[in-house]
């Protein structure tokens, strides 16, 4: 199994939902109203009168599988909403209860 962090721009969530949906990912946690600022380029979501965007973070435990796949629809929302923000991380996951 794997998890996978999305942190998105929140004016795309339906995008993320949509994708979630697409591969029967039901399990998930999402995190509202985080600040961020990307490491390479892109505004800062702070969300202050400045830079008033503000992130949000999905975190998803899923099969092997399931991750390709997953990265593609993220790929894609990128592709498409590149000035929003989107990036997806996959690490391991030992156990769970």
């Amino acid at each position: 199994m794997k998890a996978v962090m999305i942190v998105y721009n929140h004016g795309i969530t339906e995008e993320v939902d949509e994708a979630l949906e697409k591969l029967s990912i039901r399990g998930f946690t999402r995190f509202i109203n985080v600040h961020g600022q990307g490491s390479d380029k892109g505004e800062p979501h702070l969300g202050t009168h400045i830079w008033p965007s503000q992130n949000a973070v999905v975190l998803t435990v899923i099969e092997d599988d399931k991750v390709d796949p997953l990265l593609e629809e993220v790929r894609q929302i990128n592709r498409e909403a590149e000035e929003q923000g989107i990036h997806a991380f996959v690490w391991n996951i030992e156990k769970t209860v």
